[in-house]
């Protein structure tokens, strides 16, 4: 009998280190499903939507989870030689709509450089379905870069990594793993994540921390 209570005892103290070490190794980060306009109101982070409060959210956690620091970054693409520039200003040039949005974060690490993309789409409507159409040409533009690129002969790897977090994305997420599962793309998907932060903790951010 007393054998058999100190081998639970044991499995016990076992259970509670392992239940630590999972808490402490994954941020308590909501699935995009349950991250409607009312929750993301109801954040003490929030303010009105107008501060880059979300953005900021997002990287805050991003952070945390890759154990690095984030850059601002005005690289951009230019979709007529699918090329990767530095252009604060696009709009005050001629050919100004010939340039994506920037990405919103850079990291460097591991000579790998991981270029940042963030979006946080809640609630229904036309704006709604106007930016995530946005979105997904810019995304279309990330594997048109891998490919003219030939990114696997490329020394230093480049990735691209897509965070749409908000309800709105969740229900849309579908249209952008339809894009990046496109044959054309099977080669070099690999190096674009499309997911919501709460997936990215979970699968690719070991790319970035291993």
């Amino acid at each position: 009998m007393i054998n058999n209570e100190i081998t639970i005892n044991k499995i016990i103290t076992i259970q509670k280190y392992i239940k630590g070490y999972l808490i402490r190794k994954y941020l308590l980060i909501p699935s995009s499903y349950y991250q409607t306009k009312e929750w993301r109101q109801n954040r003490k982070w929030y303010k009105n939507g107008k501060s880059n409060e979300c953005e900021k959210y997002q990287i805050n956690l991003i952070e945390k989870i890759i154990k690095s620091k984030l850059f601002k970054t005005d690289d951009r693409i230019n979709i007529e030689n699918n090329e990767i520039i530095s252009c604060k200003n696009p709009m005050i040039h001629a050919n100004g709509y010939e340039w994506t949005e920037n990405f919103d974060s850079l990291l460097n690490k591991n000579n790998n450089k991981y270029y940042f993309n963030l979006k946080f789409v809640c609630d229904s409507g036309g704006a709604q379905t106007r930016t995530l159409k946005l979105v997904y040409d810019f995304i279309k533009y990330q594997l048109e870069y891998l490919i003219k690129n030939n990114i696997n002969n490329i020394e230093a790897s480049l990735y691209f990594i897509n965070i749409l977090d908000g309800d709105t994305s969740y229900k849309n997420l579908n249209k952008f793993k339809y894009l990046i599962n496109k044959e054309k793309y099977l080669q070099i998907n690999k190096y674009i994540f499309v997911g919501s932060l709460y997936d990215f903790q979970k699968i690719k951010y070991k790319l970035i921390i291993e």
